[in-house]
C-alpha cells in the first residue's frame, strides 16, 4: 500500500509537468527568428561578469583568440550574455556564453567551425542538453564534463577532419563582428519553422511562436524522463563521433 502510495506521489508531478508544462511553454515561449547584436563596451560587461566568465575569457586570450565583441540577448524569461572571439590563423570561432533565468545562471563555452555553405560545427561545454533538435544545418558536440579548453578546440579540430561535408571550412570574418551569428540564427530558426517546431510568421520583435509540436519536444527535452532519455541517446552519439564510428 505505502510502495503505490509513493509511486503515485511520484507519478502525478511528473505527469502535471509533461502534460500541463507544454501547453504553459506554448503560451508564453517564442524563440528568436531575426536578431541584431550591438557591441556593449567591454570594459563595464566584463565588469558586470562573473568570476567564472572571466577566468574563461583570460583562457581563450591564452589561446591566441581575438576578442571581436560581447553583447547580450533577452528572450522569454532569460538573457544571455556572451563574448565572441577569433583566431588570427586558426578557422575557428570561439563564444562565452553566460544564460541567467531568475536565480538559475549557468557559463560554458564552445568553438564553432563555419563552413562556406553555412553551416556549422560546434563544440561545447554546456551542462544542459540543447534546446533544438539535431539540424542538417548545425553539428554539434556537448562535452559538459570537459573544463580545459584546449581540450574543446582540439575536438573541434579533430572533429573537423572526421566529418564529412561537401563544403570547404573557412575562417570566421572577423570584419563581419556578429553577422554571421546573426545570419546562422535566421537560417536555424527558418530550419525550425520547416521542421514544424514554429510558426513561419515573425513578430514585430523578432520572433516566432511555437507550435503545439515545438511546445511539447522543448518541454519534454527539459523534463523528466525525457530529458534523461535524450541524455543518454546524446552521449553515445557523441562517443561515435569521437570515436570516428559515425556512419
Amino acid at each position: 500500500m505505502w510502495m503505490n502510495l509513493l509511486l503515485t506521489l511520484l507519478v502525478i508531478p511528473l505527469a502535471l509537468v509533461n502534460l500541463i508544462g507544454p501547453l504553459l511553454v506554448l503560451r508564453t515561449q517564442k524563440i528568436p527568428a531575426r536578431v541584431r547584436f550591438s557591441s556593449v563596451d567591454n570594459t563595464r560587461f566584463m565588469a558586470e561578469r562573473d568570476t567564472r566568465f572571466k577566468q574563461l575569457d583570460q583562457e581563450v586570450r591564452e589561446l591566441d583568440f581575438d576578442h571581436l565583441g560581447s553583447s547580450a540577448l533577452q528572450n522569454n524569461q532569460t538573457t544571455s550574455y556572451f563574448s565572441l572571439y577569433a583566431h588570427p590563423s586558426e578557422q575557428a570561432a570561439a563564444m562565452l556564453v553566460t544564460m541567467a533565468s531568475g536565480s538559475k545562471k549557468v557559463t560554458y563555452a564552445e568553438f564553432a567551425q563555419l563552413y562556406a555553405d553555412g553551416t556549422l560545427l560546434d563544440v561545447n561545454n554546456a551542462p544542459v542538453l540543447p534546446s533544438y533538435p539535431r539540424m542538417d544545418c548545425k553539428r554539434g558536440v556537448r562535452l559538459p564534463a570537459v573544463n580545459e579548453l584546449k581540450v574543446l578546440l582540439n575536438t573541434l579540430q579533430a572533429l573537423r577532419g572526421l566529418l564529412p561535408n561537401s563544403a570547404p571550412a573557412i575562417p570566421y570574418p572577423s570584419d563581419q563582428g556578429f553577422k554571421p551569428i546573426e545570419d546562422f540564427i535566421a537560417r536555424e530558426s527558418d530550419e525550425l519553422a520547416r521542421l514544424g517546431y514554429c510558426h513561419a510568421e515573425i513578430d514585430d520583435n523578432g520572433r516566432r511562436a511555437l507550435t503545439l509540436k515545438g511546445a511539447l519536444l522543448l518541454t519534454w527535452k527539459n523534463a523528466i524522463p525525457g530529458k534523461l532519455i535524450l541524455a543518454l541517446m546524446e552521449q553515445r552519439s557523441t562517443r561515435s563521433l569521437l570515436t570516428g564510428s559515425h556512419p
